[in-house]
């Protein structure tokens, strides 16, 4: 890898709450030209927030994100186009290289907007499951695939996927999004066997709950969602839902000199989110023992 600045094409960054800003910041930040991309500006709404409005203030996407990394000192432009369609794929993908000339890192961060396919499977149009699987599987495999010619010419490059628990564990109510996120688990192996030999990484990270908009289904209008969020948080082994900062810096370590040996793995981020229960202290537990977990 030569001394030239590193550059970064970030996918899903139009949300002012959502993972791919908190990557592309974090990037920003250690010296890495962003190229920040979504299918809109401002991402695309969930059905809450299409109902509801997306109470963003006045954020403006790409721009403002552009704006605010650039005035902090970085380096950042914006792309726009749809992961799912193979010439918008391409297009950001050559957009990238045209503008600084190479691409290091592809985090395939954009995801399809939550909505109808959290529903019982009977319940969930064929048209909505084609979507999801469109968006974040098809997607994730024309990035990928406008990307790595770029990095074998290169000999080096990282591509990290965004994948979620939900791919690796059962998730109710969650058959469409599940089947997508992990067959870009089974991609991602794949590929990291595909491009090893030109010094190409391909990991993923599977976040559990993330406060982000993402986060609520609910279309109540009077959903206190900061309550809700501590809520969920007190059933998660940590004390807290994680935060967009929480993946962004799993990324940017997949993305490092530091995981070079690493490919073909997934990072999971759930807090212990797994774990059914959590010890309870006990006043007669010695220093050198444990206390019993509780059952409830």
């Amino acid at each position: 890898m030569s001394d030239r600045r590193r550059v970064a094409l970030v996918t899903g960054c139009g949300k002012r709450d959502g993972v791919g800003q908190a990557v592309a910041r974090r990037f920003a930040a250690s010296g890495v030209a962003v190229v920040v991309a979504d299918r809109t500006p401002t991402g695309v709404l969930n059905r809450r927030q299409e109902i509801l409005g997306a109470k963003d203030g006045g954020w403006r996407g790409l721009d403002s994100l552009v704006e605010e990394i650039t005035a902090a000192g970085g380096i950042a432009s914006s792309v726009t186009g749809d992961i799912g369609e193979v010439a918008d794929a391409d297009a950001m993908v050559a957009g990238a290289v045209a503008a600084h000339g190479r691409l290091d890192i592809l985090v395939n961060n954009a995801a399809a907007p939550q909505g109808l396919d959290r529903r019982e499977i009977a319940q969930v149009p064929v048209e909505v499951f084609d979507e999801v699987i469109r968006i974040n599987l098809r997607g994730t495999y024309l990035m990928s695939r406008a990307a790595v010619p770029v990095m074998r010419e290169q000999r080096w490059g990282r591509i990290i996927a965004v994948s979620s628990m939900a791919g690796v564990v059962a998730a109710a109510y969650s058959t469409a999004y599940s089947a997508s996120k992990a067959g870009v688990l089974g991609f991602m192996r794949a590929l990291a066997m595909d491009v090893a030999r030109w010094g190409i990484t391909a990991n993923a990270v599977a976040p559990g709950a993330v406060g982000t908009s993402r986060s609520f289904l609910s279309e109540d209008p009077d959903l206190d969602e900061e309550a809700e969020l501590e809520r969920r948080g007190k059933g998660i082994p940590v004390g807290r839902v994680g935060s967009p900062e929480d993946i962004a810096g799993a990324v940017a370590y997949l993305a490092s000199d530091d995981a070079e040996y690493m490919t073909g793995q997934y990072l999971v981020l759930d807090g212990g989110g797994r774990a059914a229960f959590l010890p309870e202290p006990s006043a007669e537990a010695s220093t050198e023992g444990s206390s019993e977990p509780s059952g409830r």
